[in-house]
């Protein structure tokens, strides 16, 4: 049986969270951990999809963005409709490295990663470009509003340096940044924390309009390291821009928690990574890598291993 396996790689924000809101520029990283996605035809003629012990069959036009599996029903809509203009019965089944909901872009690579797979299983050969662009609307269309920056991330890889003013990005070449992350396990919701942050500056708008600037300087300083190779610089920027998002209030004290222990631990910064209120932290560990994750396994949160990659989108059996 004919069978495509893409995956597509989830993403960190290393600067620039809260302050792209407000035009701002942003860095962002492709991870190595990534959700895979395969689709195979099946003879029902009907939609069906599994991700661990879940399963949901639909028929082609109940592909209605709701649900645990509302972004691929999204993007299988969007594909049979507007690409392909064909129905089939396709059966997609969904392996994942990245935990949900932990700010990591696990809904942006599962879409990525769908969209890729299809345009394979059918002939359609969608660059990347377009996959990029498909998937950023499938985000919109299930979101209500989305950034850019996860589906770019995860559809070209690498390290990302987004203009959202000037509608570009472009990719940086860095040769490796070992990072470690710490996941909280919280919950935690992004729009609740924009509109804390939209609240905060509507009272303060002097005072915080200067530190989403600061961050956005941060942001292009942190740029011209990784360009010109200066990475002993990095780990300082991290911790001034944590120190910048406590300001605005979008840190929690286990976030915190971390931050300080993976510092004290040895690494050379370390900050929230996205929204905040939950999620995860980044730790930059050229050294003491070991000492970072045990650390963090000592707060009983949940450490991972996650050097940039500058693998996007690819085919895994092709």
């Amino acid at each position: 049986m004919k069978e495509v396996i893409s995956s597509a790689p989830g993403k960190v924000i290393l600067f620039g969270e809260h302050a792209v809101v407000y035009g701002q520029p942003s860095l962002a990283g492709a991870i190595d951990l990534r959700v895979f996605v395969k689709v195979t035809e099946n003879k029902a003629k009907k939609i069906k999809m599994i991700s661990d012990n879940c399963m949901e069959t639909v028929d082609f036009n109940e592909l209605k963005p709701e649900g645990r599996f509302r972004y691929v029903k999204k993007a299988l809509d969007i594909f049979f409709n507007e690409i392909i203009q064909v129905c089939r019965g396709v059966t997609i089944s969904i392996n994942s490295e990245l935990p949900s909901a932990s700010g990591l872009g696990s809904s942006a690579a599962v879409t990525v990663a769908t969209m890729s797979a299809l345009s394979r299983f059918f002939g359609a050969e969608l660059k990347k470009e377009e996959i990029a662009r498909l998937s950023h609307r499938v985000e919109l269309e299930v979101q209500g509003a989305a950034s850019p920056t996860d589906t770019l991330t995860s559809t070209f890889g690498g390290i990302l340096f987004i203009e959202p003013l000037k509608k570009k990005y472009s990719r940086l070449s860095c040769s490796s940044l070992p990072l470690v992350i710490g996941y909280t396990g919280d919950p935690r919701s992004t729009a609740e924390l924009v509109r804390k942050v939209r609240e905060l500056r509507d009272k303060y708008p002097d005072i915080i309009d200067g530190i989403i600037l600061q961050i956005g300087e941060i942001t292009k300083k942190a740029k011209k390291c990784l360009e010109g190779g200066e990475l002993h610089h990095l780990g300082e920027l991290m911790n001034i821009n944590h120190g910048l998002l406590e300001s605005l209030g979008v840190s929690t004290e286990k976030l915190s928690r971390l931050v300080y222990i993976s510092r004290k631990a040895g690494a050379k910064g370390a900050k929230l990574t996205g929204a905040g209120g939950g999620g995860c932290i980044i730790a930059y560990t050229p050294e003491k890598e070991e000492n970072v994750i045990k650390a963090i396994a000592k707060e009983k949160c949940k450490p991972f291993r996650a050097p940039i990659t500058v693998d996007g989108v690819r085919i895994e059996n092709f």
